[in-house]
């Protein structure tokens, strides 16, 4: 039944992966991302809240569309950008999607220019290289339709609040998406700005 929710190229990739059977919050936030609501997803490390995010994702846009990404996916470190980028590579393989990296310990610019000259429908990225890359004028945000922070429990731990506010403040209108392993007074402070009525899952070990 869930997969007969999916469009069959990301159903076709997820079975050539090795996905199964989804885990329990996969299967209770997917319909509501594909419906377009605001949703706060809640569980353990190894949950399936990364993996949910790339099943997301993909299922929302499906195709490459012009340049300019309409998903920015927030990450707290270099090695989960990558780790993430695998996946996305792994389940766009039917799909022209486009992903770019931005993440500290890269060439700036060389990440921008990728960005700009392949055209991008995905950006993953750190907060703080994501800021810097927009401030630089190099990233345009007004198409975004799809905001996303992962790990949101570690942004907090390393003070990237203020990153996240100046992006979210910056973005349009668009869908917000927050996973972290526990709702916090401080993440409920930092996404207060930007996202009003989500719809709240908790899933426990």
């Amino acid at each position: 039944m869930f997969k007969e929710k999916l469009n069959k190229k990301l159903a076709a990739s997820m079975e050539e992966y090795g996905f199964t059977e989804p885990t329990p919050i996969q299967a209770q936030c997917l319909t509501k991302i594909t419906g377009g609501f605001d949703v706060i997803g809640i569980g353990p490390d190894n949950a399936g809240k990364s993996s949910l995010i790339v099943m997301g994702t993909i299922q929302k846009l499906q195709r490459a569309v012009e340049k300019t990404p309409r998903a920015l996916i927030l990450v707290s470190s270099k090695e989960k950008a990558i780790a993430m980028e695998e996946q996305f590579n792994a389940l766009t393989k039917y799909t022209d999607l486009r992903v770019h990296l931005l993440y500290e310990g890269g060439n700036i610019d060389q990440q921008s220019i990728d960005i700009y000259d392949d055209g991008s429908d995905i950006v993953i990225g750190t907060a703080k290289r994501t800021l810097e890359v927009y401030f630089l004028r190099n990233l345009n945000l007004n198409k975004i339709k799809l905001f996303v922070i992962d790990d949101a429990e570690m942004i907090i731990k390393n003070f990237l609040q203020g990153q996240i506010d100046r992006l979210a403040l910056s973005l349009p209108k668009c869908q917000h998406l927050v996973f972290t392993n526990e709702l916090s007074p401080k993440i409920e402070k930092l996404i207060e700005k930007f996202i009003i009525a989500p719809h709240i899952v908790e899933v426990e070990e």
